[in-house]
């Protein structure tokens, strides 16, 4: 990770890493949800559920290799069922793609 810089976001009701991503003031691109998502693997269970009030942590220090892995796995996670992560997003967060 080059430069590490970390920053946290609370979540508000609505929210979805996917909005999160997309804010000019994170990363200005949904696609790179998986990146909050690592970041925050040991408080969200399900990248399709977080919650009011959960303090995530944002990394606006990823390589761009991280980068890319991130918006690979977005573009090719598959079919999702809510509550529970993916097998894509679990090989995704062991560093697989």
């Amino acid at each position: 990770m080059k430069n590490a810089k970390r920053t946290s976001f609370t979540v508000t009701k609505g929210d979805t890493l996917w909005g999160i991503a997309g804010m000019p003031l994170v990363y200005g691109n949904p696609y790179e949800w998986p990146l909050i998502y690592k970041a925050n693997a040991g408080k969200i269970k399900d990248p399709d559920m977080i919650h009011p009030g959960q303090d995530l942590t944002i990394d606006q220090g990823a390589s761009q290799t991280a980068v890319d892995a991130a918006i690979y796995h977005a573009k090719h996670r598959g079919a999702w069922k809510l509550g529970q992560p993916t097998s894509s997003d679990l090989k995704y967060l062991k560093g697989g793609m």
